[in-house]
């Protein structure tokens, strides 16, 4: 038998069914109240068996599970996925995809055999129910223990918001950047000037990029099993324990320190890799870490993990006697020039890494023996997938028909939009896969933000300079402006979801569904697909009203991914009379930058019909030209200036072919998104008002 093989046979329990357990399980999903925060205790959140997060599941390699899951909501579907577990594709939970949605009052029973073994976990995949407390650890023990150590820690990491994750979702939808005020880090003139960073901020506005940070939501508190810090044992010195952390957060990455010295990682994704030693982990949503934790004296040592935006953490604590903290990262700096070098990842392609030798599993080296790492091997700074290394050969034959994909990430993040090669799901569903293929999928990050990319149902080779030893997963970290290439084996036949783990990433287009060419779903699962949720492209909507002495506005917005339908009212004063303008206009917006429509302007009780067309220039002007069906031009220049993280100005120029130009300039104070108050000037003076958004 080929090493391979003799890998292969090392990694899963293919027992007959008769030989194997049968587990049964219940989780009940309904609403409750809470505080998790310590400030507010709200009623919307979603409790499975009466806890968030919900309880831990444990089994053993090899048990047939029969999970039953029960929908208790009066007014909502429900659902549950297994995140990282293999599976038949009908069993995989995402609902109208593979899985019927499980609808108020009702239940389903998930029956699968366990083929794995290592930490993982579960959660929603309905709406945006996981935010609101859908999520549990999901342990699988191996039918023979290969480490040594003496007990598990199970250590679930969130996010929390005392604010509706829907609410959250179209608050993003409404403006990209919402969630800046509330965690002050709206970049700025006085800011980039006390930072010494004013080339840096003007490189920002010149090439287009908007409001830089780490995470898109301002959050509450950040959680550790449902608690911003706890105990998490009592543990005496020369006790070893395994840590099994699960990062179950909606949209924040993690960085993970210890107290007492570097981790020793010994698993990733729920699969065995070399040990390495690490001072930090950066840890994505949905990624799994297996660290091994030695308590070296009579302390009580912290595992904090911070959230990478740096607004905040949450600390778990062990050992016993005085406190021994673990190190904090600073903040990250939102002047800081865009160099890709600085994020972790590299831009590691198909080519990079060898392909021969073998041809083992692609979901090999989930129980494979780990060896020790050498005690003189320095500490990683900070750990990410780059500097995994599976303990055997990962890489496929060379003979092996082969799939290249390029997938684009990329996205609006003003408009927060975001999108694979150009589309959103509701626009391009699937990519189709042949059985029995090796599928490389390359991901080109665009954007400024990471991308932890989960594909359902598989484990991939996450191409580094380990070569043939680069490691399995199911989920994988694309840094900002870098590429990322993923290899597997397609043998797993079915429909599989593959998205941006980042919730609101994936709710608003960045996903795909990955079929097979030889898969037909019955003919229930068709009938449901036609109501998938993903192939809607929902509306949102924007208002805005300003009123000023001298000058009024109302702006009232519906948005799609690309399609925009606005109504404008305005009035302004010149001498003794008021103007009246208003205008009802759809665009179609393409990319980033520029937008082509049409609609109708009426000016001064005269109306025209015309055709517009909008383009965002360096430095973020915003241009807007009308040409109306009797041949008259309008052309409207906007600019925002931030001066500081509440002072903002806006400057409005208005081009008219038969009468003077128009112009506005506001000098307003920002106490949050919603309000702002200051002054206005125009062509007939100063004047001072109020603004609301909603």
């Amino acid at each position: 038998m080929k090493a391979p093989q003799l890998l292969l046979a090392s990694l899963f329990f293919w027992g007959t069914a008769a030989s194997a357990a049968v587990v049964r399980r219940e989780l009940i999903i309904e609403k409750g109240e809470v505080n998790l925060s310590g400030r507010k205790t709200v009623g919307f959140a979603l409790t499975v068996n009466g806890s968030i997060p919900a309880p831990t599941l444990e089994f053993t390699e090899g048990d047939e599970l029969e999970i039953s899951v029960v929908n208790r909501m009066p007014d909502e579907e429900a659902s549950i996925h297994w995140h990282g577990i293999l599976l038949p594709s009908e069993m995989d939970g995402v609902p109208y995809v593979t899985t019927p949605p499980i609808l108020p009052g009702g239940s389903f029973t998930f029956r699968f055999r366990l083929r794995q073994s290592g930490t993982y976990w579960y959660h929603s995949h309905t709406d945006v129910q996981e935010q609101k407390g859908v999520y549990g650890a999901f342990i699988i023990r191996p039918k023979k223990q290969l480490l040594e150590y003496d007990r598990d820690l199970i250590v679930v990491l969130s996010d929390w918001s005392d604010e509706d994750s829907r609410s959250i979702l179209k608050n993003l939808r409404k403006d990209g950047e919402y969630y800046l005020h509330k965690k002050g880090t709206m970049r700025s003139w006085w800011g980039a000037l006390r930072a010494g960073a004013l080339k840096t901020y003007l490189n920002y506005d010149w090439t287009r990029m908007g409001g830089m940070d780490a995470s898109d939501v301002g959050y509450d508190a950040f959680l550790i099993n449902g608690k911003r810090s706890l105990q998490l044992a009592e543990a005496h010195p020369g006790e070893t324990l395994r840590l099994r952390i699960v990062n179950a957060a909606a949209s924040s990455y993690f960085k993970v320190t210890m107290g007492g010295g570097p981790m020793r990682v010994v698993s990733a994704d729920g699969v065995d890799v070399k040990p390495a030693s690490a001072d930090e982990i950066l840890m994505g949503m949905a990624e799994t870490y297996d660290v091994l934790f030695t308590v070296p004296e009579h302390r009580n040592y912290e595992l904090r993990a911070s959230a990478q935006d740096g607004t905040g953490g949450a600390s778990g604590w062990i050992g016993m006697g005085p406190e021994a903290a673990a190190p904090r990262s600073p903040a990250p700096d939102p002047y800081a020039p865009m160099d890709p070098g600085t994020h972790a990842g590299h831009v590691m392609t198909a080519a990079a890494a060898p392909m021969d030798h073998g041809d083992p599993h692609a979901h090999a080296g989930h129980s494979a023996s780990a060896p020790q790492a050498p005690p003189s091997s320095p500490a990683i700074a900070s750990l990410t997938v780059d500097d995994l290394r599976a303990p055997a050969p990962t890489a496929f034959s060379a003979e092996a028909p082969r799939h290249d994909v390029r997938l684009v990430l990329d996205g609006d993040m003003t408009r927060y939009v975001w999108h694979i090669n150009g589309k959103a799901i509701h626009q391009d569903r699937t990519l189709m896969i042949r059985e029995g293929d090796i599928v490389r999928y390359t991901f080109v990050n665009k954007t400024m933000m990471h991308h932890p990319m989960h594909l359902h149902g598989h484990f991939f080779r996450a191409l580094n300079e380990g070569g043939d030893h680069s490691p399995l997963k199911h989920t994988v970290d694309v840094p900002p402006h870098s590429e990322r290439t993923i290899e597997l084996r397609a043998d797993e036949p079915g429909e599989w979801m593959l998205h941006c783990h980042n919730l609101y990433h994936f709710k608003t287009g960045m996903a795909r569904v990955v079929k097979y060419s030889s898969f037909t779903p019955s003919p229930h699962t068709l009938r449901m697909q036609k109501h998938d949720p993903h192939l809607h492209d929902h509306l949102y909507y924007y208002g805005r009203l300003d009123a000023a002495s001298n000058a009024s506005e109302l702006r009232l917005r519906a948005s799609q991914t690309w399609n925009e339908y606005e109504a404008r009212y305005e009035t302004m004063r010149r001498g003794s009379d008021w103007d009246h303008e208003g205008e009802a206009l759809y665009r179609r917006r393409f990319g980033r930058f520029l937008a082509l429509g049409g609609g109708l302007l009426v000016d001064d009780g005269e109306a025209s019909a015309g055709a517009t067309v909008g383009y965002i220039l360096p430095m973020f002007v915003e241009t807007r030209a009308f040409v109306d069906h009797r041949g008259g031009l309008r052309l409207d220049v906007e600019k925002r200036l931030q001066w500081s993280r509440r002072v903002f100005s806006d400057l409005e120029v208005n081009f008219r072919k038969e009468r003077p130009t128009d112009f506005k300039a506001t000098l307003m104070y920002q106490p949050n998104w919603a309000w702002a108050l200051g002054f206005v000037g125009t062509h007939d003076g100063p004047g001072a008002g109020l603004r609301y958004q909603f």
